[in-house]
């Protein structure tokens, strides 16, 4: 039986700019001007070290866009390149981006044209050139490679100014995909469909609401449920989106039933949900298992940077640093195999190390779905040393 593998890096909402001497112009951590020691106070830089420090490597980079803020040239060129480093530091076969909100000129600041920076920053940007055509022409395209289907979107392609009398519309705040675009992406899908492909969508904007966190019921993409439909149609194993700054993993569910993974990829170094909502800043590695035309599975390693602190993995504020998807059967089978490993047990103490080997379903959980499963623990008295989310050292019967 076939087993396709494909290990992605995230990095979305790099929102680069030069540092402004008035703090409150300041919207990152990652200025174009900004020197790189000390280490802890340059998330590129930090990463670079963990990289090379543990040796860590993918197959591709994903980004889903505001590399720079309010279309600032230098941000611009600078942000890109930051991504390519670190691509370059991971190994990575390939950089596969789109645009965000930031990254075009829709209020006319710099050009009467929207879209001339991003289309004359050059440098395969946001994708390999033999791709561009079709993403600038129809706002989408497809990357076809052996084990892997990538759909990039960009919501921004009806951004073409910016409407005063009417803000929270179209065409700079909000998403858009127009149904004629939907309707081309299922056609194509229906041409082109390959059950043994994992298969990824790519989007700057939300599709469905994001409201949590009191940020906003305006700015999701026009459209989506339609769109997110259509990926359900072709069993579509992830779809990562930016925009929100606000990490989460969660499912929807499409029209014909289907389970939709949907990754909120939070910012890499936007400063401004700090003080809004007390999110910080982070950037995931994914692992995707695939077996054979089933449903993916995902493995999530997140690191969330500090200033002054650098990246670091054991801390659960914002987004826990293990997470995942694809499990979706009743937690109660968990449990009940967790019982049975735990009175196998001659003390009923075991590693959770031990539990991963031998229930490897627990990886493949969302972290609601974490939560759902150490309560169900609890009923059961079985406790764990930290929460499964932060990968605990070791799992045991409460003792009366």
């Amino acid at each position: 039986m076939a087993v396709k593998k494909l290990k992605i890096a995230v990095i979305s909402d790099l929102h680069c700019h030069p540092e402004q001497k008035e703090y409150a112009k300041n919207n990152t951590l990652l200025y174009s001007d900004k020197l790189r020691l000390p280490t802890t106070e340059h998330p590129v830089e930090n990463l670079l070290d963990i990289i090379e420090a543990e040796k860590i490597t993918v197959d591709l980079v994903l980004s889903p866009g505001d590399f720079t803020h309010q279309s600032d040239k230098q941000g611009f060129f600078s942000g890109w390149s930051y991504v390519n480093e670190i691509a370059r530091a991971l190994k990575a076969d390939d950089v596969i981006a789109t645009i965000g909100n930031h990254d075009i000129d829709s209020r006319h600041t710099y050009s009467k044209y929207s879209f001339e920076i991003p289309k004359k920053i050059s440098q395969n940007f946001p994708i390999d050139k033999k791709n561009l055509k079709q993403f600038w022409d129809t706002g989408y395209t497809f990357i076809e490679e052996e084990n892997f289907q990538i759909l990039v979107v960009n919501s921004t392609h009806y951004h073409t100014h910016y409407d005063k009398e009417n803000p929270m519309e179209n065409p700079a705040v909000k998403g858009r995909m127009d149904p004629a675009q939907i309707e081309q992406i299922g056609k194509y899908l229906k041409e082109n469909d390959d059950p043994k492909k994992i298969k990824i969508g790519l989007v700057h904007h939300h599709p469905i609401k994001h409201a949590r966190q009191e940020l906003g019921e305006h700015d999701f993409i026009e459209n989506g449920e339609s769109f997110l439909n259509v990926l359900g149609n072709f069993r579509f194993d992830l779809l990562i989106h930016g925009h929100k700054h606000d990490p989460w993993l969660r499912y929807y569910n499409t029209e014909n039933g289907f389970s939709l993974p949907i990754l909120s990829s939070g910012s890499f170094a936007a400063t401004n949900q700090i003080s809004w909502i007390n999110k910080f800043n982070y950037f995931h590695i994914i692992e995707i298992i695939k077996d054979e035309s089933n449903p993916a599975n995902g493995i999530l390693e997140t690191l969330t940077f500090k200033n002054r602190i650098g990246w670091k993995k054991d801390r659960e504020d914002g987004f826990y640093p293990y997470a995942g998807f694809g499990y979706l059967d009743n937690l109660q089978l968990i449990v009940d195999k967790i019982k049975s490993q735990l009175e196998a047990s001659s003390i009923g103490m075991l590693k959770w190390d031990h539990i991963i080997d031998e229930i490897p379903e627990v990886q493949y959980l969302t972290p609601d779905k974490m939560e759902e499963l150490e309560a169900k623990l609890l009923t059961e008295k079985i406790l764990v040393t930290s929460k499964i989310g932060v990968r605990p050292k070791h799992v045991y019967y409460e003792r009366d």
